[in-house]
């Protein structure tokens, strides 16, 4: 919901960048799956989120370009735009982040065995990242960005490992978030603008990275808060449950909202983003829940099948 805020005309744009990012890839270092061998776990991911990344890339580009030409919109198109997502499909450059981040990351969990070397190297990647940003050096597919989240996904894998957030009884847990919500503030004091996907780190990195820390853990007690309201739970668990088709459709319906109502996208009003917001997270729902039913992602069996099926059929 955040996400699909941030990306319209929205208040507080830069402050919600801090963490946003940060907090994806924490999530998915807390749901990193340690059972899986190294192979296995690529292979893994690769069918999660690259194969994923090729269906809803080609799915949204083809949609896209449909209703721009139903309303009589010129609409550009190129091929580069597989490697180097924008427009509709501009969001969906976080499946290379996260799978050369996951890729990373289990190459040194299944090396390095110890949670302190683990979370070390992590931050060393991260660095490097930071260094990238700093002399302005891309590497394509977004591996610069992967770099530099890479502390946060061992952060989230650590939060798992010490089991850090059931530990915490209600007391403390009010305190930390308190704590974590504290360093938030500083970072929007002074003013720390993260931007992930070209790999903008901010200047002042320790800052940043505090920052980040502090909002992830307040904003996941908030959570752990929220579960005791059950209507409010069962509502976010349910949305949480569809995130990614969400995700990948919310910029089309964002364009296809400013279609139907004759509205620049890049000139908003807050009401029109928020309004914007609302039809986003409601439409990407409903096309993302069609497409599950009658044009479910393949993956590499399927595909694999479909491929070798054709070239038999081809032979003979």
């Amino acid at each position: 919901m955040l996400v699909v805020y941030t990306h319209t005309k929205c208040y507080a744009h830069d402050a919600i960048y801090i963490f946003i990012m940060p907090l994806f890839f924490a999530l998915s270092g807390y749901f990193f799956n340690e059972k899986r061998g190294l192979w296995e776990n690529v292979k893994n991911k690769f069918n999660s989120l690259i194969i994923p990344y090729i269906f809803y890339f080609l799915l949204i580009q083809s949609l896209f370009i449909v209703v721009h030409k139903f309303f009589y919109q010129d609409v550009y198109f190129a091929w580069s735009m597989f490697i180097t997502p924008y427009w509709a499909v501009g969001p969906m450059w976080f499946f290379y982040g996260l799978f050369f981040t996951s890729v990373f990351f289990t190459l040194i969990a299944k090396i390095f065995k110890k949670s302190y070397i683990i979370a070390l190297l992590s931050l060393i990647c991260s660095i490097g990242g930071y260094l990238l940003s700093v002399y302005k050096i891309q590497i394509p597919l977004y591996i610069d960005s992967a770099l530099s989240m890479m502390v946060f996904y061992a952060f989230g894998y650590l939060l798992k490992s010490y089991n850090v957030m059931d530990k915490l009884n209600t007391k403390n847990s009010i305190l930390v978030g308190i704590a974590g919500v504290g360093l938030y503030v500083l970072g929007i004091l002074f003013n720390v603008v993260n931007n992930t996907k070209p790999n903008e780190v901010p200047q002042n990195y320790p800052l940043f990275f505090l920052s980040a820390i502090g909002a992830i853990v307040g904003l996941l007690i908030i959570c752990r808060l929220l579960m005791r309201f059950k209507f409010l739970s069962n509502l976010l668990s349910f949305y949480g449950k569809e995130s990614l088709i969400i995700f990948v459709f919310h910029v089309f319906t964002f364009y296809l909202f400013c279609l139907l109502f004759n509205l620049d996208i890049k000139n908003l009003t807050y009401l029109q983003g928020f309004l914007n917001t609302i039809f986003a997270l409601i439409l990407s729902m409903l096309l993302g829940l069609l497409q599950k039913k009658y044009l479910p992602i393949p993956n590499l069996k399927s595909m694999f099948r479909y491929l070798r099926d054709s070239i038999t059929g081809s032979q003979k």
